[in-house]
C-alpha cells in the first residue's frame, strides 16, 4: 500500500506502512520515516509523504531468459533494502537456454521481503531427445531429463496467476533394427528412430536425428521413425516422443525379437525448488512439474 496521495497523514499509517504496529510511537524525525518520505534532513512536514510507500514495485514487460529476479530488481531501481514487488505482465516469459540453469532464480538478501507476481509463464528448459539405436551402437540413449523452472534460496511470497512449469523431458531413441533388402542376401541393420525433444520454453529443445522432433515452446517433438530402415520393421523401433511440460518423455520402441535395448523417456522437469523452506504461496496458479 502507499500513503494518502491528499488530505491527512497520521502517524499510525506511517507506522503500518513501515511495517511497524499502528500504536508504535512515531515521529517525522524519525530515520525511517524521513527514508520513506525521502527528505534526508532539514524540514519536513507530513505533505512530503503524500503517495509515498515503503514497496518498491516494478513489472517485466519483455522475455527474459535465465532471469535472476535480485538482479532485474536492482536495475530497474529498487534500493536493496525496501520491501519489494516484482510483476512478470501476462503474456511474458521468463524461460532458460539449458537444462542446467532455472528459467527464475530467486536468492540474495531482501530486508524487506520480496513477493513475485506471475501473470505469464515461468517455464524451464526441454530435455533433447535419445540417440536412435544404430551399426556399431545397437541400443538407443534415453533422453535428457526437462530443467527447473523456478528456484527459490529466499523466503519469498509468489501469486502465481499464470503458469510455472518445468521443461518436457526428452523422448528416448529407438533401438536398432534389421529388414531385409531387395534382391540381396542376408540381414541388413539400419539405425532406428530419434527421440523428440520435449516442450520447451523459447530454446528449442532438439529432436534426435533419424527424424525425432524439435520441441518447442508450443508443443513437444514426435519420435522419429526411419523409412529408409525396412517399413514395419523401422516402425517397431520409433523413438519416443518428448514430454508436454512438466512431463517425462516417452521411452524408444524396441525391434521385436533381438537383444537390442530402446532408450527410456528423460524425466520431466520440477516447477519449484525450494517450496518447502521459501515459498509462501498466495496463490498456486497453473503448475506443471513437480513442487519441489
Amino acid at each position: 500500500m502507499a500513503l494518502p496521495a491528499s488530505g491527512a497523514i497520521s502517524f499510525s499509517q506511517i507506522s503500518v506502512e513501515l511495517g511497524a504496529a499502528a500504536t508504535s510511537t512515531r515521529s517525522l524525525n524519525d530515520s525511517t520515516t524521513r527514508t520513506l518520505f525521502g527528505v534526508a534532513s532539514g524540514a519536513i512536514s507530513m505533505s512530503n509523504g503524500y503517495g509515498k510507500s515503503s514497496e518498491f514495485a516494478f513489472a517485466v514487460a519483455s522475455n527474459t531468459n535465465n532471469a535472476n529476479l535480485r538482479t532485474l530488481a536492482v536495475n530497474a531501481g529498487w534500493d536493496g533494502s525496501s520491501a519489494l514487488v516484482c510483476t512478470l505482465n501476462s503474456g511474458i516469459y521468463f524461460s532458460s537456454t539449458a537444462v542446467g540453469t532455472p528459467a527464475l532464480t530467486i536468492n540474495g538478501s531482501y530486508p524487506g521481503g520480496v513477493t513475485f507476481v506471475n501473470n505469464g509463464t515461468v517455464v524451464g528448459d526441454g530435455g533433447n531427445g535419445g540417440i536412435a539405436g544404430r551399426p556399431g551402437a545397437n541400443n538407443g540413449s534415453s533422453g535428457s531429463a526437462g530443467g527447473l523452472a523456478l528456484l527459490a534460496q529466499s523466503a519469498v511470497t509468489i501469486t502465481n496467476n499464470g503458469t510455472i512449469a518445468g521443461g518436457g523431458g526428452g523422448g528416448g531413441g529407438g533401438s536398432m533394427v534389421t529388414w531385409n533388402a531387395g534382391g540381396k542376401t542376408g540381414t541388413v541393420y539400419a539405425q532406428g528412430g530419434g527421440g523428440g525433444g520435449g516442450r520447451t520454453g523459447l530454446t528449442n529443445s532438439s529432436g534426435n536425428s533419424s527424424g525425432g522432433g524439435t520441441g518447442t515452446i508450443n508443443g513437444a517433438g514426435a519420435g522419429g521413425y526411419n523409412a529408409s530402415g525396412g517399413g514395419t520393421s523401422s516402425a517397431n523401433a520409433r523413438g519416443g516422443a518428448g514430454g508436454n511440460w512438466g512431463a517425462n518423455g516417452a521411452g524408444g520402441g524396441r525391434m521385436s525379437g533381438y537383444v537390442w535395448g530402446a532408450g527410456g523417456g528423460g524425466g520431466a522437469g520440477a516447477a519449484t525448488s525450494g517450496s518447502a523452506s521459501y515459498i509462501t504461496w498466495s496463490a498456486t496458479g497453473t503448475r506443471y512439474g513437480s513442487i519441489g
